[in-house]
């Protein structure tokens, strides 16, 4: 066999990856942060067996080195809080792209249209450190 056919008979077998993929793919290196440190997922409500809760928002809570996130999502909304209360720009990122806001005084922020799916929240502390969450599906 020669490496033509061998190169043929592979085409064959896996065809071309659909482009929508290959972007998702290169769009995940955008969304790499490095330098931030990795807020990981300690509770989510939605864990909870069924009949302990009822149907209210769904609160999580994202454990960091320095930082926790607690964040409450209802409906297409996300209200959540820094602690401990720091002044930080906050990212909201999914597959549908990015937007922002910005933490007050308590820590607090409150981010609307929220796109379903998954996302993860990208925070720029005044201290120029960034945390980050793990991706959550809303």
């Amino acid at each position: 066999m020669t490496d033509d056919e061998l190169i043929e008979r592979l085409r064959v077998a896996f065809p071309p990856v659909p482009e929508h993929l290959i972007a998702l793919g290169r769009a995940a290196f955008d969304w790499f942060t490095p330098e931030a440190t990795l807020a990981t997922l300690a509770h989510d409500a939605a864990e909870t067996p069924a009949g302990v809760r009822g149907g209210g928002p769904r609160t999580l809570t994202f454990a960091g080195r320095d930082v926790h996130v607690e964040i409450e999502v209802s409906g297409r909304e996300i209200v959540g809080q820094l602690a401990p209360a720091v002044a930080a720009e906050v990212i909201l990122r999914s597959p549908d792209g990015e937007r922002g806001a910005r933490t007050d005084e308590s820590g607090g922020f409150v981010l609307s249209e929220v796109p379903a799916g998954l996302v993860s929240l990208l925070f720029r502390l005044a201290d120029a450190t960034s945390v980050v969450t793990s991706w959550i599906h809303v």
